[in-house]
């Protein structure tokens, strides 16, 4: 992909967002005296409340809309370190803020970019890092162009689609952020699934069988990448089966043959090798399932530095995710175990919210090589997923060898309250 090709992409997705942006002003102002669904805010959030133009008859545009996603979230986390010394925090984060924008276009294409508002770090171990801003942070979440069409080479459907992609790695992971089921994914899935690759995605729809080919450039830019800091594969097989949803997922970092981030090499910071899952999702009786297996490779000393050697070798992993409704769409009871692990003594690591957060206990920076998490919460469902109240209360133990403490283990407890909005 050549430099003026990726300068050329990324002005056409400013100029279109700028038309847009626009736009929205004056169809939001022209249907500002409308009455919103009889005064039903659920309605008004189900209803697409920002789908400003959508006529399938129009042979040019067919759809303009806009969207966004709002997320706050609560945390209390205390615990014991590994030289047994006590600690507790409390933490209130702005989560996600996004506003996107969705063009549908000549019948077949979609442009399609999502931004974020807003940044929270003040959870950062390190004080110069601690900062909340509201503004365009310039790190889109993604832009991309697709285009697709029905009944191609045997295919029900097909698309092809170039861009700044939100990969997820396993089950849990493809679950979007809008429709989790805890407030915060696994560690273990958070391993595999942590960046935005640009890249070519082709999908194939076909019976009850879908799949995924992607190949993704290691660019770290905050917009559409270049394609001079390696690339990586990333291929998905899902099958509908008569009593649920079996996946398998492959994630494959082609550049692993120099330092991590070593100037122009694996620059979004991949952070291992390889990484396979297996995912199932089925119904049993009120009981939703999800489980799902991981397996994969740190990669070796030549990717991950001689001085981060106990960093390398293998890393595996379970999650286990049952809920059901005590009310009817609306009180949802979730509970989630998970394990990882690894051959290495920091081969693994806990998530940055909110165990190894500035708290001030010593969790040996969140690594080691074996780590249970074991969740229970509530979801009330305001207006399905469009609008809900998430609570949950999560337990970790981090085993920490050689961590140089007077103990190998680092054990936390954290109390989980959420607010999750979008349109």
């Amino acid at each position: 992909m050549t430099h003026s090709l990726h300068n050329t992409f990324a002005s056409g997705i400013t100029a279109a967002l700028c038309a847009l942006t626009i736009s929205s002003g004056a169809t939001m102002a022209a249907d500002s005296d409308e009455s919103a669904n009889n005064g039903d805010f659920c309605a008004w959030l189900k209803n697409k409340p920002g789908t400003l133009y959508k006529n399938t008859d129009n042979p040019y545009i067919q759809e303009v809309s806009f969207f966004g996603r709002l997320h706050l979230q609560y945390a209390n986390v205390n615990g014991d370190d590994i030289n047994g010394n006590s600690f507790s925090q409390d933490f209130d984060t702005v989560r996600r803020f996004r506003i996107g924008t969705k063009i549908k276009f000549l019948n077949h294409f979609t442009l399609q970019a999502r931004a974020n508002m807003a940044a929270d770090s003040r959870h950062n171990p390190a004080a110069a890092l601690r900062n909340r801003t509201f503004r365009f942070q310039r790190n889109w979440d993604q832009i991309r162009l697709s285009y697709s069409r029905k009944n191609v080479v045997g295919f029900d459907k097909v698309t092809a689609s170039y861009g700044r992609h939100n990969i997820g790695v396993g089950a849990e992971a493809r679950m979007s952020s809008k429709k989790i089921k805890t407030v915060e994914r696994t560690a273990l899935s958070n391993k595999i699934f942590d960046n935005r690759y640009t890249g070519f995605l082709l999908s194939l729809d076909k019976g009850d069988w879908s799949g995924i080919v992607g190949f993704l450039s290691l660019d770290a830019t905050n917009g559409v990448g270049k394609w001079t800091h390696g690339e990586a594969i990333y291929l998905l097989s899902e099958h509908e089966l008569n009593l649920g949803t079996l996946s398998f997922d492959l994630f494959y970092n082609l550049d692993t043959n120099r330092v991590i981030g070593t100037s122009g090499y694996d620059e979004v910071g991949v952070g291992y090798k390889w990484a396979a899952t297996v995912s199932y999702v089925t119904n049993i009786g009120d009981w939703n399932l999800l489980t799902q297996a991981v397996y994969g490779d740190n990669g070796g000393v030549d990717y991950r530095g001689a001085a981060s050697k106990n960093r390398t070798g293998n890393f595996y992993g379970i999650i286990i995710m049952p809920s059901t409704f005590i009310i009817e769409d609306k009180l949802e009871f979730v509970t989630r175990y998970s394990y990882q692990g690894s051959t290495e003594d920091r081969g693994i690591r806990v998530n940055s919210r909110y165990t190894r957060a500035n708290h001030n206990g010593n969790v040996n920076g969140g690594r080691g090589d074996s780590h249970h998490s074991i969740y229970a919460g509530l979801n009330w469902y305001l207006c399905d997923h469009n609008a809900k109240f998430m609570v949950g209360l999560e337990y970790e133990t981090l085993d920490t060898p050689n961590a140089g403490g007077t103990k190998n283990e680092a054990d936390t407890t954290t109390f989980w309250a959420a607010y999750r909005m979008y349109f």
